[in-house]
């Protein structure tokens, strides 16, 4: 047989990105370059490949500034370069340099392409992984140790004697003499109210103390039922005694989270054969009822092991609700009985992906459905686990569907079953989950967005979809024994002008004589929705866009009253309070919606610690970093704002007009709620790096009592 000789191996591609200057055009782009190193001993092509990548907020206006090269967009993210017919290909050892102009601001690593693999036009139906990449920040170094240090250093300590040893700070806490040694033969007593919480605290202390073999049972832990509000709790250590009293389950829990606070720093590291606790009285309560965490999992997955640590630690600090955004554009990530596309598509990214056989490669995950961060879905069995975790450490778990908007995963999940079915014949079962209208030509997002990632409110299979999933979230949680009394139903960014082609649309607007725009079709889909919701005994929760509409091109935002959703309790997170919509939260809550403060400047914790090319997180509102999350006054925010999200100063009086909270308003703040978008999360560890401590600052602005400096009258 004659040699063949094989080509080109794409893995030996060396890539250096660099950056050369923002604001290169005067306004509001920016410019870098792509170095391709050839390191294999056969010659990069001179056609008949593309070289695929994702780029996240800037791919408008993207362009290649050599003639050798042209770069394309795929959809969302996604781009590809691809050589024109100026390339004369690469030999071994040679380089070639791309420079490209981009939209917006550069400011550190993950602002350049990621994800990057190898498509040959022979063979496209492989994606060959591009590992080999270097970042060249060059004179975009951002903040540098030096800078940090000496913006810190005249910051003095408070010695650890002086400050309570439990956090969030309690409301009232004394430290006496003495010790109570635990050496894990203590004797805890309860009735049968808080028997569970008695189970957990014996299993905690048994992680961490070595049983003696002979000992005498001479001290006691009393869990204790008194008279005192929900999820308040007593806790008095003694040398000879712990006594825990509260009128909840959730209250005796609390306490024990705070008796855990107690022990030494070192007592996890370790197997220890005594504990030595500090006596105290503590008395303490909670400020807000809602004290919760909202993490994105679909964008990047993290596993059932992430996210149980996570609840734990939630539970240390007292956080009482989990919002689970588990589906969006790029990934669905729980199983539904009945519609086993939404994870067997929806859950896999990866190349080829356009016989809608999965999602297509995003936010660097490649074109290998093996990414564990770009793949994955927790089974049925797997969120009972979580939900019963959750119960036990008395956290509400809420799911979101995201709809109409951000459901890409379930729009391509569904497709892919209409084809399927469709194949073998059988119509009816084909349309009875299609989340779209497949007449509807409607370009209605950005250059850089997707046009296929909203459900489309016309079709009465869009609210087949919607029961469906519910009914598969409910029975999970049946299963579990937990609670489930409200599910978070999305609603945000859905762009103006969406299903303006669609001749479906067009026939439910004729027939609805109550809606004539697509704001209208808007409110519609909702108050469906509720309707669903309400009859299985489930109340509505959104984002704020539920009362405001769709997406308009100006960023002004205006809260409308709906009656039915204000009379029935609707809930809603208060996130834009950015670009003149600093009073988008407290317009909320003056008009009766219950809300929950999820204000974006102060509490999504994707933003980046600090400016630095090597810090990870999005920098396109400033930074974020744990003065800042404690800064925040809940009930007037406006008092200590000093600058806005670009970090400029806030024009003298600028806050003199916006709306303040109400005493009727301030009624309807339920509490706080700290965000983890997932786009850039490319790590279990990433994943913590980004939260902590700033999950330990967001539960002293749930928690405690007001300090008494947000009470000052300057």
């Amino acid at each position: 047989y004659p040699d063949k000789k094989p080509g080109f191996n794409a893995q030996k591609l060396h890539i250096e990105w660099s950056f050369i200057k923002n604001n290169s055009d005067g306004k509001s782009n920016a410019m870098a370059a792509l170095t391709f190193t050839n390191k294999d001993r056969h010659m990069i092509p001179k056609t008949g490949w593309k070289l695929y990548f994702s780029l996240r907020y800037h791919g408008i206006n993207l362009h290649s500034g050599n003639n050798m090269f042209t770069i394309d967009h795929v959809q969302g993210d996604l781009f590809y370069i691809r050589p024109t017919t100026a390339f004369n290909g690469l030999k071994t050892g040679q380089s070639v340099k791309i420079e490209y102009t981009c939209q917006g601001t550069i400011a550190n690593y993950q602002d350049a392409p990621s994800g990057i693999f190898w498509v040959n036009d022979n063979n496209i139906h492989q994606g060959i992984n591009c590992p080999n990449i270097i970042y060249n920040p060059g004179s975009l170094k951002g903040a540098d140790a030096q800078i940090i240090f000496d913006q810190n250093k005249d910051i003095i300590d408070i010695p650890s004697s002086k400050l309570p040893k439990i956090l969030p700070s309690p409301v009232a806490y004394k430290e006496n003499k003495g010790y109570f040694i635990w050496d894990n033969h203590v004797e805890i007593t309860t009735n049968n109210d808080f028997k569970s919480e008695a189970d957990y605290l014996n299993k905690e202390f048994k992680y961490i103390t070595v049983k003696h073999s002979l000992s005498v049972i001479n001290k006691k832990i009393i869990l204790r039922k008194n008279e005192l509000p929900a999820e308040a709790y007593d806790l008095i250590v003694t040398p000879n005694s712990i006594e825990i009293s509260a009128s909840t389950s959730a209250g005796i829990f609390y306490g024990i989270q705070s008796l855990k606070n107690l022990l030494p720093a070192n007592s996890w590291s370790a197997k220890q054969p005594k504990l030595y606790i500090p006596c105290v009285v503590v008395h303490d309560e909670p400020r807000f009822p809602v004290r919760a965490f909202m993490l994105d999992v679909s964008r990047n997955f993290q596993s059932k092991q992430e996210i149980l640590k996570l609840l734990d630690l939630m539970a240390l600090y007292k956080l009482n609700v989990f919002h689970f955004h588990f589906t969006d554009d790029e990934g669905w990530r729980i199983e539904i009985p009945g519609l086993p596309e939404l994870t067997a598509v929806g859950s896999n990214r990866g190349y080829p992906f356009d016989q809608n056989q999965r999602l297509q490669p995003s936010y660097g995950s490649g074109p290998s459905t093996a990414d564990k961060m770009g793949s994955g879905f927790y089974s049925r069995k797997d969120f009972i686990e979580i939900l019963r975790y959750a119960k036990i450490r008395h956290i509400k778990v809420i799911p979101e569907i995201e709809s109409p908007g951000h459901s890409r995963a379930a729009v391509k999940s569904m497709l892919a079953r209409y084809q399927r079915y469709m194949k073998l014949g059988n119509r009816k079962a084909a349309e009875e989950y299609l989340l779209t209208d497949l007449k509807d030509s409607s370009v209605y997002r950005s250059a850089q967005a997707f046009t296929d990632n909203v459900m489309n409110p016309a079709l009465p299979s869009t609210y087949r979809f919607i029961e469906k999933v519910v009914d598969g979230l409910t029975s999970m949680y049946k299963e579990a024994g937990a609670e489930l009394d409200r599910i978070h139903m999305g609603g945000d960014e859905v762009p103006d002008g969406t299903w303006e082609r669609s001749p479906a649309m067009r026939d439910f607007i004729k027939k609805d004589g109550s809606v004539h725009h697509i704001n209208g079709v808007f409110l519609a889909y909702f108050k469906k929705v509720k309707k669903i919701l309400n009859e299985k005994n489930l109340n509505l929760y959104a984002w704020e866009e539920l009362t405001v509409g769709t997406q308009k091109n100006d960023s002004t935002r205006k809260v409308s009253k709906i009656p039915e959703f204000i009379k029935d309790g609707v809930s809603v997170d208060a996130w834009y309070n950015v670009a003149g919509n600093e009073d988008m939260p407290y317009q909320a809550a003056n008009a009766g919606y219950k809300t929950v403060l999820t204000c974006l400047d102060y509490f999504y914790f994707d933003l980046a610690w600090q400016n630095s090319f090597h810090e990870p997180g999005d920098e396109w509102l400033g930074f974020l970093n744990t003065k800042k999350v404690l800064s925040f006054i809940p009930y007037d925010y406006y008092r200590n704002a000093t600058i806005n999200y670009a970090g400029k100063p806030f024009p003298t009086g600028y806050f003199d007009k916006k709306l303040q909270l109400s005493h009727k308003g301030r009624q309807n703040i339920s509490g706080v709620q700290g965000a983890l978008w997932g786009e850039n999360i490319r790590s279990p560890r990433q994943m913590e790096y980004m939260i902590f401590p700033r999950l330990i600052a967001l539960s002293e602005k749930c928690w405690a009592q007001p300090p008494q400096w947000e009470k000052e009258q300057d």
